[in-house]
C-alpha cells in the first residue's frame, strides 16, 4: 500500500481534531460538573434525566396538592371532634329533660340551652379553609348551612305521591309555635280552622285557611302546605288526636348535593334525554349521523370537555352507553337526531378531588347532608330531611318538643339524636381514613422522588477524579501526537539526498 504524504497530513490532522473534541468535552464536563451538557454527549442518559426531572415536577405538584389536602382533611376531623363534643352535652341535655320531673321552666331553660348548642354546630358545619367551605361539597364558596325554620307534623293524611305535608316554611321565629287545626278539611280545597301558640301552649290565636289556599300564616311566619293533604280537628281529651304541626328552628343546607346527573341539550330540544350512573365527570356526547332515537344511533363521547373523542360507537336502541351510565334519549315533541346533535351530562359528584400521586386522587371536601342531615330541597320549592340519622332535623326537633312542653316527643328525641351522632361519626372515620391514605401516599411520593433524585444525580452528576485522569490522558496522548506529526510532516527526500 502506497502512502502519500497527503494521507499523513490527513490522518495527523483527523487524529487532532478528534482528540481536541475530546479534550474539549472532559474540559466541559469538568467545568459544570456534569456528564451530560448537550444530548449527543449520552442520548440515552438524556432521556433518563429528562424523564425523571418530570417526574420529579409532578411529585413537587403533587406534594402541594398534598399538603392542601391535608389541611382541608385535618381541619374538617378537628371540627368534627370539636362538634362531637357540643353533641356529647346536647344528648346530656335531651337525657335530663326526658326526666319527667323537670318542669316546664326547667324544659324552656334546657331549651334555651340547647338553641345555643344548635347554632354552635351549625357554624361548625360552616368551617372554611382559605375561605372554602369543607362541608358544601362542590358549592364551596359559600355556608353550607343558614338557619332557618322547620316543621314537625302528625296526624295528616299525605296527598298522593307527597313526600311531605309542609313543604317550606319561611319567616323568624325565636320560639318554637304550635299549630294545630281546630277542623277537618283538605289544604287547598277547604276553608279549615286552626289556631297557633307562640308562647308554649299559654295562649291561642284562631284562625282560618281560606278555601283554596294552603299557606298557614302565624304571626309573621307562614307555613307552606302540600295541596291536597288531609287534616282532622284535635279533641281536648284526646292529645294524641288531630292534626298538630310544630315550627321549629332547623339547619337549611345551602351546598350541592347529589341532586342526579343534569343532561343538557345544545341544539335538539325535541328529544328527551335523562342520564342514569354515577358521573364523576362531566360528559359531552355527540351524535354522528342522521337517525331518530328508535335506532340505530351513532355516537361519540368526550370526557374532557370537547377536546378529544372516542371512537364512534353504535346503540341499537336510545339507551347510549357513556362513561359512568347511560344516556336515554327518547321522544318529545320530536324523535329526530341530526348528527351533530350534542348533549352534556353534568357530574352529580360533590367531591372536590386533587391528584396526589401520579395514579392517585382523593377529595378534600365532604357534603354536609352526608354529615350533619338538615333539609334540602333539589327543586327550590320542597325542603325534606335525609331521613333517619339527621342529626340536624333531630335536634330541631327536639328543641320543638322543649319549648311546647312535649315529654314524649323530648323521649323520642333521644334515639333520633343518638342515631344522629351516628352518622357524624361515621362521617368522621371516613375523614380520617382519608388522612390515613394521605400518609401512606405521602411516604411512596417521598421513596419516589429520593429514587428519582439519584437517578438523575448518578447519571447527571461528573466524576471529577476521573474527568482529571481522562483529561491527562488525552492531553498526553495530544501532545505525542502532535509532537509526532510535526516531526513526520518537516521530512522530505531531500534530507536523505
Amino acid at each position: 500500500m502506497r502512502i502519500s504524504t497527503s494521507m499523513t497530513y490527513d490522518n495527523s490532522l483527523k487524529y487532532m481534531t478528534s482528540l481536541q473534541s475530546q479534550i474539549n468535552r472532559v474540559t466541559i464536563q469538568m467545568a459544570t460538573q456534569q456528564n451530560i451538557n448537550c444530548p449527543s454527549d449520552d442520548p440515552y442518559g438524556t432521556e433518563v434525566v429528562l424523564d425523571n426531572t418530570s417526574l420529579l415536577s409532578h411529585l413537587t405538584q403533587y406534594q402541594s396538592n398534598l399538603e392542601t389536602a391535608q389541611g382541608w382533611l385535618s381541619l374538617a376531623d378537628d371540627t368534627l371532634g370539636d362538634a362531637s363534643t357540643v353533641l356529647t352535652k346536647l344528648i346530656e341535655l335531651a337525657e335530663q329533660a326526658a326526666n319527667g320531673t323537670l318542669s316546664e321552666a326547667n324544659r324552656e331553660a334546657a331549651a334555651e340551652e340547647a338553641r345555643g348548642l344548635y347554632e354552635q354546630l351549625i357554624t361548625y358545619a360552616n368551617t372554611e379553609y382559605n375561605g372554602q367551605s369543607i362541608f358544601a361539597g362542590r358549592d364551596s364558596g359559600g355556608d353550607a348551612y343558614t338557619l332557618g325554620l322547620g316543621a314537625t307534623v302528625t296526624g295528616a293524611t299525605l296527598a298522593s305521591g307527597a313526600g311531605s305535608a309542609v313543604l317550606s316554611v319561611d319567616g323568624e321565629a325565636d320560639q318554637s309555635i304550635s299549630i294545630e287545626f281546630t277542623g277537618d278539611g283538605t289544604v287547598g280545597t277547604d276553608a279549615i280552622t286552626y289556631r297557633y301558640s307562640t308562647d308554649g301552649g299559654d295562649t291561642w290565636t284562631e284562625a282560618t285557611l281560606a278555601a283554596g289556599e294552603t299557606t298557614l300564616s302565624c304571626d309573621g311566619v307562614e307555613v307552606n302546605m302540600q295541596s291536597g293533604t288531609g287534616v282532622t280537628a284535635v279533641a281536648d281529651d284526646d292529645t294524641s288526636a288531630g292534626t298538630r304541626i310544630t315550627v321549629r328552628p332547623a339547619a337549611i343546607y345551602t351546598g350541592d348535593a347529589d341532586d342526579g346527573a343534569q343532561v343538557t341539550a345544545q341544539s335538539n330540544t325535541d328529544v328527551t334525554a335523562t342520564a342514569t350512573g354515577t358521573f364523576s365527570d362531566s360528559v359531552v356526547v355527540r351524535i354522528e349521523e342522521d337517525t331518530t332515537v328508535a335506532g340505530p344511533v351513532s355516537y361519540s363521547y368526550s370526557s374532557d370537555g370537547g377536546l378529544s373523542w372516542s371512537e364512534v360507537q353504535s346503540s341499537d336502541d336510545g339507551t347510549l352507553t357513556v362513561p359512568g351510565g347511560t344516556l336515554e334519549l327518547s321522544a318529545g315533541s320530536g324523535s329526530d337526531l341530526a348528527a351533530g346533535d350534542t348533549f352534556t351530562v353534568t357530574s352529580d359528584s360533590t367531591d372536590l378531588t386533587v391528584r396526589v400521586s401520579t395514579s392517585s386522587s382523593i377529595a378534600i371536601n365532604s357534603c354536609g347532608l352526608d354529615v350533619f342531615g338538615g333539609l334540602y330541597s333539589a327543586d327550590g320549592e320542597s325542603y325534606a330531611s335525609t331521613g333517619e340519622g339527621d342529626l340536624f332535623e333531630a335536634i330541631g326537633e327536639f328543641i320543638g318538643y322543649l319549648e311546647t312542653n312535649n315529654e314524649e316527643g323530648i323521649a323520642e328525641s333521644l334515639e333520633a339524636l343518638t342515631a344522629g351522632q351516628a352518622t357524624m361519626l361515621s362521617a368522621a372515620s371516613d375523614i380520617g381514613a382519608r388522612e390515613v391514605r394521605l400518609e401512606h401516599i405521602e411516604t411512596a411520593n417521598t421513596l419516589l422522588s429520593e429514587t428519582a433524585t439519584s437517578t438523575v444525580s448518578n447519571t447527571l452528576d461528573a466524576d471529577t477524579t476521573a474527568l482529571a485522569t481522562e483529561l491527562s490522558k488525552l492531553t498526553t496522548i495530544y501532545e505525542a501526537v502532535l509532537s509526532t506529526s510535526s516531526a513526520v510532516m518537516n521530512l522530505s527526500l531531500l534530507d536523505y539526498l
